[in-house]
């Protein structure tokens, strides 16, 4: 999963929701990283609002985005 990527067309959808994403959209923002005594945590938040978390580049967690009415949100 690429940090800082975007999504190369208007038909992408998220790995998590399935929900559609706009291509001019950031696909994943990491949010946060650090190292714990099971290996390193990062948090992401894709364009559609979803939440990921991964230990060592492997998904353990995701949290489907819930959108508001100003925009995507957690």
């Amino acid at each position: 999963m690429t940090s800082a990527s975007t999504a190369p067309s208007s038909g992408d959808r998220c790995p998590v929701c399935h929900e559609p994403t706009a291509a001019e959209t950031r696909w994943w923002t990491l949010r946060s990283r650090h190292r714990t005594s099971e290996g390193e945590v990062e948090y992401c938040v894709g364009g559609c609002g979803c939440l990921v978390v991964l230990v060592d580049g492997e998904m353990v967690k995701c949290l489907r985005g819930v959108v508001r009415a100003d925009g995507p949100g957690l």
